[in-house]
């Protein structure tokens, strides 16, 4: 009897136990579910949140950024992330992603030298995780910046440093660059970039960005070194022009000698056929005989000696 109602005893136990589990298991459930629907409104409330609080403070940009959000939301679409996207990733999933995206984003075909880091804060994190139409905003403003050309680069130009900086909304960002020889030498703007962007910005470098400059470039030296080019070309230029100068002035006396040699030898010659057609005599001498010889070529040929 005993043993009967200890049986009995323990089957209602675990049928208790069974039952309560499983609603415990089902609350649990049905509590997740809500949870995460709960977390999708508000994050579906916060989307555009960052973008409309700018343009309520700064309504004078915003069709500006309105296009550089679009302009964005392509840029992300072409990698494969949507707004819906951006809410579903986790932070490091976003982080990863975003990042991908950013470092893909092509420098202008003038630009091969360039390098570039961008910077986000962590607000500026969060807010772009909220906020899809923010992100989109980063990623469009990079690809507006990024196709801009250069108008040097023909010239000799040796490519920039930049570096973006992105905090928690557009009127928290700022941007510069400077040249890879900022200060005179490639070493010298290459540590104040390194310096600038310490770790943790994600680094975009153009196709050539190892091209130039030299890593020893020194812009004094190169400097002194066209000068002397310049003073050489200069000097070689001056030896050229007069010699043209000395060779003309030579040329016209060598002219003039042999236009007064040639009047000297037809007035010789003049005389002696004068001579001979008057019968006079003529007195020879070694500058009569040679006018006399060319005389006789002149009967003939009259301008053998001109």
């Amino acid at each position: 009897m005993t043993g009967s109602m200890s049986i009995s005893y323990n089957y209602s136990s675990y049928t208790v136990f069974q039952n309560t589990g499983k609603k415990t298991d089902s609350v649990s459930f049905s509590g997740k579910t809500d949870e995460k629907a709960a977390e999708k409104i508000k994050a579906e409330s916060q989307r555009g949140s960052v973008m409309a609080d700018y343009y309520a403070r700064k309504p004078q940009y915003k069709a500006v950024q309105e296009k550089r959000v679009q302009g964005g939301y392509t840029v992300l679409s072409s990698a494969g992330i949507s707004a819906d996207d951006i809410e579903e990733m986790s932070m490091s999933e976003f982080k990863e992603k975003m990042s991908q995206v950013i470092g893909s984003i092509p420098h202008h075909m003038t630009r091969p030298y360039d390098e570039e880091t961008v910077l986000i804060s962590e607000e500026g994190w969060e807010n772009m995780k909220k906020d899809p139409d923010y992100a989109a905003w980063v990623a469009g403003y990079l690809k507006e910046d990024r196709s801009v050309s250069n108008p040097f680069t023909a010239m000799g130009d040796k490519g920039c440093f930049c570096v973006q900086s992105f905090g928690a909304s557009p009127a928290e960002y700022q941007g510069h660059s400077y040249s890879k020889i900022y200060g005179g030498t490639a070493a010298g703007a290459r540590s104040m970039y390194n310096a600038e962007c310490g770790s943790g910005g994600i680094t975009t470098r153009a196709p050539r960005a190892d091209a130039q400059p030299l890593a020893d470039y020194n812009l004094w030296e190169e400097q002194r070194k066209a000068r002397r080019r310049k003073q050489k070309e200069l000097l070689e230029a001056d030896i050229q022009a007069k010699y043209e100068q000395k060779k003309r002035i030579n040329d016209y006396f060598d002219h003039k000698y042999m236009e007064e040699k040639a009047l000297q030898r037809s007035l010789g010659a003049g005389e002696i056929i004068r001579a001979r057609s008057t019968g006079t005599g003529v007195k020879h001498s070694p500058a009569g005989t040679a006018a006399s010889y060319e005389a006789s070529f002149m009967m003939t040929d009259p301008t053998a000696f001109i």
